[in-house]
């Protein structure tokens, strides 16, 4: 199929939401190697967040002395931080970095196979941002004892947390239905909406290059 040209409009579904034309068009060659220099331009960045960031062994054989400022330097910028705020910045980067191996994965594919259309770029530049918040709000709930108990940030092991963060950010989207399950069951569901796309309400969604019942398009799933 030549490159920007569209399918024939498909119409949807009698009851179903309307979808709008906007990104209809398949990613053109400029899409593609733009948003490709900016998630490699993002893999650099984070990855020297997370090595600058590192937290120092932990050698002191007191608490207080353990967690003692230290001075790094982070991209362009100096700063004396705390272990604490060390840890931080690792689990950021580390969940950023795990979504970018999700989307790499995925934008290859999509391009090698001609499926990607432009409303789904978004999805690719922001995804890396989701996957960081997302490793840092598990990283809180399990330092505040909600699962499990953990000590003081001189006795964490940053090669633990930077590992759990990854694997957050690489799978977020199933980090996140997990949560919704989880409160589902702890709190009252949520309500229904009509426009809610097919699959989001524990139905089994379309797979990838099948539409929905909706008329949805599916998009990068892998």
């Amino acid at each position: 199929m030549a490159e920007g040209r569209t399918r024939p409009e498909e119409p949807a579904p009698a009851g179903g939401p309307e979808r709008t034309a906007v990104g209809e068009q398949y990613a053109k060659t400029r899409d593609i190697v733009v948003l490709t220099a900016l998630l490699l331009v993002l893999v650099v960045s984070l990855a020297a967040v997370l090595v600058q960031s590192w937290p120092p062994p932990v050698t002191a054989p007191g608490g207080a002395a353990r967690e003692r400022p230290s001075g790094t330097g982070l991209l362009l910028w100096h700063a004396v931080l705390p272990r604490d705020t060390r840890l931080f910045l690792v689990v950021a980067a580390a969940g950023g970095l795990g979504s970018l191996i999700h989307v790499l994965r995925s934008l290859y594919e999509y391009v090698g196979n001609r499926r990607l259309r432009r409303s789904w770029l978004l999805m690719y530049a922001l995804e890396p941002v989701v996957g960081a918040v997302l490793a840092l709000v598990v990283y809180c709930v399990l330092r505040g004892g909600l699962t499990t108990t953990m000590a003081s940030s001189g006795d964490i092991n940053p090669y633990g947390v930077a590992a759990v963060a990854a694997l957050v950010g690489m799978f977020s989207r199933q980090t996140v239905q997990k949560l919704v399950t989880v409160f589902d069951t702890l709190l009252a569901p949520a309500e229904q909406t009509t426009d809610r796309l097919t699959g989001d309400a524990g139905g089994k969604a379309p797979s990838a290059g099948q539409r929905g019942d909706d008329g949805s398009d599916p998009g990068p799933d892998r």
